[in-house]
């Protein structure tokens, strides 16, 4: 019966309808006596049985003399609530929805990015087929795009990972536009985009890129100033700022901003994992102070904050796989920086043993910097820097797109 009334309805009267399965309990309260069916329904009985309203009900369609106001029934009330009532979801599944959410956000940190992207927009798509597939009440279609803005938002970061930069940003901002939907803070979707710029400028050279530098920057300063004052992403996104702030040789912004990270992080009061990729526990802010002494082209700081990554990793803080990557070539790049080659080949090959599922563009790219430093004038004729370079050329091409989106999956 559901079916037949949503099949007689016209486009317009169709397009208002809830789901089959609504218009079934609403089928059920008419046959049982608890809701009278109100005007649309009335009309779509008649249409669906090819009878009268007289005939199927005992009475004339209702006719409103002009000047004649309305006497509102129980039914009329009834209805509505119905109406403001009738979801195509529960409670309990957003809730579930939103904490696979939160686990793959940790998943991030400790699987393959293309694996992570698949379940990623998988769980978007579900997310999508409840808000196409019938009305939800009002504050669980914001639910939803809330937690949709926070998968897109993650989509954008894996897609960056996965060297997909232009769909990566097309997520960011989508992800901002769930968030304004949503009426929630946008700082996940500029923490992506902020990444995506940084990038951006990063495959175009320290000179040709500032432009995104800057707005990588202004981005991460924007989601700073609107997420809530205890959000771990906040201590993300002063980072993210001062690694930009340094690639556009602002030390002074640069400094400010590793700063307020580490007021943000002192602030934080709720108990976390450290595994989010929306986290920056001490290793990880050890790593953003390491990107913006070696831009600031001081190596000795940013071997104190390998250090202090170290330390951090000794005392039991989370171990994120990316993070220490990083953290040995950046320790490397300071050894080159002060010509001592043994040690920088020492950190070197620790990282280029990882599998090719793992060699995301963010190492690739710290690499091709290290690789540069390596083919300066000094080091001619020098094998220890030919032997990383080739090392570094043979990690980088096992890191693919193709490569790495194959070993995701």
């Amino acid at each position: 019966m559901a079916v037949r009334l949503r099949d007689a309805a016209d486009e317009h009267t169709r397009a208002r309808l809830p789901s089959v399965e609504n218009i079934k309990r609403r089928v059920r309260g008419h046959e049982s006596g608890e809701h009278y069916p109100g005007d649309v329904y009335v009309e779509l009985y008649c249409r669906a049985f090819g009878l009268t309203c007289e005939a199927l009900f005992g009475r004339s369609p209702a006719v409103q003399t002009p000047g004649e106001i309305p006497i509102p029934i129980a039914q009329d009330a009834a209805g509505l609530a119905t109406w403001i009532t009738a979801s195509n979801t529960t409670d309990d599944a957003i809730g579930h929805i939103d904490e696979t959410r939160l686990a793959l956000a940790e998943a991030h940190t400790q699987l393959p990015p293309g694996r992570v992207l698949a379940d990623v927009l998988g769980l978007h798509d579900q997310v999508c087929s409840l808000m196409h597939g019938g009305r939800q009440r009002l504050w669980q279609a914001c639910e939803l795009f809330r937690i949709d803005a926070g998968l897109l938002a993650h989509a954008s970061l894996l897609l960056d990972d996965v060297h997909d930069s232009a769909a990566a940003n097309a997520h960011g901002v989508t992800a901002a536009l769930c968030a304004e939907e949503a009426g929630c803070s946008p700082a996940l979707a500029l923490s992506a985009q902020a990444k995506t710029a940084r990038w951006q400028g990063a495959r175009l050279g320290r000179r040709d890129g500032a432009q995104h530098f800057g707005r990588s920057a202004d981005l991460a300063r924007r989601g700073f100033e609107c997420s809530p004052c205890h959000a771990p992403v906040r201590v993300l996104l002063a980072s993210q700022e001062a690694s930009a702030s340094a690639l556009l040789g602002d030390a002074a912004r640069a400094r400010r901003a590793l700063q307020d990270a580490d007021d943000a992080a002192a602030s934080i009061q709720t108990r976390e994992s450290g595994f989010s990729t929306w986290s920056c526990p001490g290793p990880r802010r050890a790593l953003y102070a390491m990107s913006v002494a070696i831009r600031l082209r001081d190596p000795d700081e940013a071997l104190r904050a390998a250090e202090i990554a170290d330390a951090g990793w000794a005392s039991g803080e989370p171990w994120l796989y990316g993070v220490w990557a990083l953290i040995r070539i950046g320790a490397g790049t300071a050894y080159v920086m002060k010509g001592d080659l043994d040690s920088a080949g020492e950190q070197v090959n620790a990282v280029v043993t990882l599998a090719p599922a793992f060699r995301i563009a963010t190492i690739t790219s710290y690499l091709a910097d290290l690789d540069m430093l390596l083919g300066q004038r000094r080091f001619t004729g020098d094998n220890r820097a030919r032997e990383l370079r080739e090392h570094i050329a043979a990690f980088t091409a096992a890191a693919s797109p193709a490569t790495a989106a194959q070993e995701g999956r």
